[in-house]
């Protein structure tokens, strides 16, 4: 087996894995631009968590 066979094997089976795209459509998009918005907001409030106890501690800077 040659490094050329190895390259062609991972280029076909890229073509083959970018023909389920379309029949995903904007699902996924969906999913990961919720995905990443919850743990935006999840992550905000932990900073203001942190804001709150660190202003109640006297540690703040």
């Amino acid at each position: 087996m040659s490094l050329t066979d190895i390259i062609y094997g991972l280029g076909e089976f890229l073509t083959w894995s970018f023909q389920i795209l379309p029949i995903l459509g904007n699902n996924v998009n969906w999913l990961i631009i919720l995905v990443g918005a919850s743990m935006a907001a999840w992550w905000i409030s932990k900073m203001i968590a942190f804001d709150k106890e660190a202003a109640q501690n006297g540690t703040l800077p």
